[in-house]
């Protein structure tokens, strides 16, 4: 048998084993219980309602603002209450990481962990 012989019987065999086979998908999918397909749209989009922000009048704008900048130029939170004595002294040796010897006081780490 010469190869071209061979393959157009490949070919006819492969073509009716497909038809068969989607004549058999399409009796399926027509015989099938037809299922009602239901959507619920819901806007995902939606913005929440929020409420108008209250209208201040000069006056109290003036105030507003003037509290924010005694604030900021009293240091506000930025502020700690340590006012210690800690004084590093000496370079550190670059070769071996160490600081040079010194003492820290007793009162210098009680205040440093006084808030805790």
């Amino acid at each position: 048998m010469k190869p071209s012989d061979f393959k157009k019987i490949i070919k006819e065999a492969v073509k009716e084993a497909i038809q068969e086979e989607l004549k058999d998908i399409l009796l399926e999918a027509v015989r099938a219980p037809k299922t009602i397909v239901t959507e619920s749209i819901r806007d995902t989009y939606a913005q929440p309602h929020l409420s108008t922000p209250k209208k201040l009048t000069p006056q109290e704008r003036q105030a507003m603002f003037g509290n924010i900048l005694e604030d900021m130029q009293g240091g506000g939170a930025a502020t700690t209450a340590y006012n210690g004595t800690f004084q590093p002294q000496g370079p550190v040796d670059a070769v071996n990481g160490a600081l040079p010897e010194g003492s820290v006081g007793l009162d210098q780490i009680m205040a440093l962990m006084g808030g805790k």
